[in-house]
């Protein structure tokens, strides 16, 4: 009966504190934030926008590619959602390849992403991303188990367009540089 009492009173002390947090933020409105120091929200400029939602994707697509390894999916639908183009067809490729081997992508990437363009700057519709992608935790193994080779994954330096097509902003070419490059 302790246990339970501790917990409620956690539950409402975590409800009070996200609540008084939660009362100085902005109007929720889309693109809206606050400075500090300031009482009224901000729109971001398109260009700063463009950069917030190109990296969005940029991520999306490692997310899923992660994800799509686990089982070498190549159908896996979230790549479609962040990915088009030759990066799209680039990450089917080896995803139907890794499946046809009965080979898995397992573990974890370590993104660093920045956005060093954008382009047009005053109605972006590209953006163009780069990266130093760290992979010493995401290996190929055979499915049955154990690891296919003993290359080690490492650091590799990577540069990606992400379009902004129908709304939506998605990576449509990437270069992966070998192992080392940054």
């Amino acid at each position: 009966m302790r246990t339970r009492t501790v917990l409620i009173g956690v539950a409402v002390l975590l409800a009070v504190a996200v609540t008084a947090c939660d009362s100085g933020k902005s109007s929720g409105k889309p693109g809206a934030s606050r400075t500090p120091g300031s009482s009224s929200p901000t729109s971001l400029t398109p260009a700063a926008a463009a950069e917030r939602d190109a990296l969005a994707a940029y991520r999306g697509m490692w997310d899923a590619w992660v994800q799509a390894g686990k089982t070498s999916n190549p159908d896996e639908p979230a790549l479609r959602t962040y990915t088009s183009g030759e990066a799209l067809k680039l990450i089917v490729g080896v995803l139907a390849t890794n499946q046809h081997n009965q080979h898995v992508s397992l573990g974890s990437v370590v993104l660093d992403p920045k956005v060093s363009e954008v382009k047009p700057p005053e109605a972006p519709t590209d953006a163009t991303v780069t990266d130093c992608v760290n992979t010493e935790n995401w290996l190929n193994y055979k499915a049955s188990g154990g690891l296919v080779d003993d290359v080690p994954g490492g650091r590799h330096v990577m540069t990606a367009t992400v379009t902004r097509a129908d709304g939506a902003w998605k990576v449509s070419v990437f270069k992966l540089g070998r192992v080392g490059t940054c």
